[in-house]
Formats: C-alpha cells, sequence, structure tokens
C-alpha cells in the first residue's frame, strides 16, 4: 500500500472536519469562559473596606469575632484567614501552615479549567492551519484530476481552505485573553491571602510580645505584695 495515497486520502473533507473540530472547542472555551467568570463574580473581595473592618477585632483578639465576620465575607481570602483563626489555640506555626495550605487549596479551586484556554489558545491556530494545508493538499489533487486546468475551482477550494486558519485565530485570540485576565485574578486572590495571613501572624507576635511583657510586670507585682505582708 503506497502511504502518501493514504495519507492523501485522508485528506479528502479533512478542512471541515477541521472546522467541526475548532467549532466544538470553541463551544467549550466560552463555556469555561462563563463558568470562570461567575465564579471569581461570586467571591469577589474587598480587601480596603475588610481590613478596616476586622483591625479593631484583631488588636483586640476577639478570635469568634473575626471568624464571624469572615463567614459573612464571598470572598476566598476570608475563607483563608478563618482556617487560621479557627487554629490559634494551636500555635503560630500551625496557624501559618494552616493558611498556606488552605491558600493552595483555593488555587486549585479558582484555576480549575484555567490550563483548558491556555492549551486551546495556543494550539487553535496549528489546528487552523492543519485545516488549511489538507484543504490545500485536497485542492492541488482536484487540480491534478482536472483535464482544463480548472484554476479558478482550485483557487476556491485553496480560499476554503484558508477559513481554518482564520476560525482557529478566532478561537485562539479570546482563550489567550481571557486566560490571561483569570490567570492574573487568580494571582491577586493569592497575594491578598497571603496579606491576610501576614496580618494575622504580625498581630499574634504582638499579642504574645504583650504577654511576655505582662508576665514579669505580674510576678514583680505578687512580689511586692508579699513583702508588704
Amino acid at each position: 500500500m503506497d502511504l502518501t495515497k493514504s495519507l492523501l486520502g485522508m485528506t479528502v473533507g479533512g478542512s471541515a472536519g477541521i472546522l467541526w473540530l475548532l467549532l466544538g472547542l470553541s463551544v467549550a472555551s466560552v463555556a469555561v469562559m462563563i463558568d470562570k467568570a461567575l465564579t471569581f463574580y461570586r467571591h469577589r473581595f474587598h480587601q480596603d473596606r475588610f481590613v478596616a473592618e476586622i483591625e479593631p477585632a484583631l488588636r483586640q483578639g476577639d478570635w469568634p469575632r473575626l471568624i464571624a465576620r469572615c463567614e459573612q465575607e464571598p470572598g476566598m481570602e476570608a475563607r483563608v484567614l478563618s482556617v487560621g483563626l479557627r487554629e490559634i489555640s494551636r500555635g503560630k506555626a500551625a496557624v501559618q501552615d494552616l493558611m498556606e495550605g488552605e491558600r493552595l487549596r483555593v488555587g486549585l479551586y479558582l484555576g480549575k479549567r484555567l490550563s483548558f484556554l491556555g492549551t486551546l489558545g495556543a494550539n487553535a491556530p496549528f489546528i487552523g492551519l492543519l485545516g488549511t494545508v489538507m484543504g490545500i493538499i485536497h485542492a492541488f489533487k482536484d487540480l491534478a484530476l482536472s483535464e482544463g486546468g480548472g484554476g479558478p475551482a482550485v483557487m476556491a477550494g485553496i480560499a476554503e481552505a484558508l477559513v481554518s486558519t482564520v476560525v482557529g485565530l478566532l478561537v485562539a485570540i479570546p482563550a489567550v485573553v481571557t486566560y490571561n485576565f483569570f490567570h492574573r485574578r487568580l494571582h491577586v486572590v493569592q497575594e491578598r491571602s497571603r496579606f491576610l495571613e501576614q496580618l494575622l501572624l504580625a498581630h499574634l507576635d504582638g499579642a504574645a510580645g504583650t504577654a511576655e511583657i505582662a508576665a514579669p510586670e505580674a510576678e514583680m507585682f505578687k512580689a511586692s505584695r508579699k513583702a508588704r505582708a
């Protein structure tokens, strides 16, 4: 069997098949875009307002109040902070590790299916180019088989084949734009979560330092009372 002839036979209708493939991929990419847009919208977070509201409770060490405020916030950043607040009794190191783990989990959740958009944006032009090449091969095959030359028909076939490249670009460009946008939003969520983590740890350090200072003073007060007695 002639391998070249076998591959040549595969090009018959290949351009149309590529177009259907790109159409299916475009529908899937739009579905992912809508899903990610709704996800980020549901978990929107206003950092400045949130920090201003929790700072008094942080200074007072009012952990139940902070946990209740975090539960009211739809943002994933507040969820990361809530995990640390619930485990303050286990110590600073445990709080830091747990918040780091929760931040990674949030990143995996928000980044779900983003890789599909990135992969599609990188490869859709090549899929379209494949359809174009297959269409051109088929057009030249028709030219070779036609007795009268068939130049106009071949040009029409090549023009139809080039549509695959155009469609590939039309699929790739929105996928790349939305991938970069949502990837940036994911990075912002991660950085905000890290900021809240550092904010909580700083207040824990301050509370520990206050306790260390207060302990010797309490001992001195007890000693003075014994001396007076």
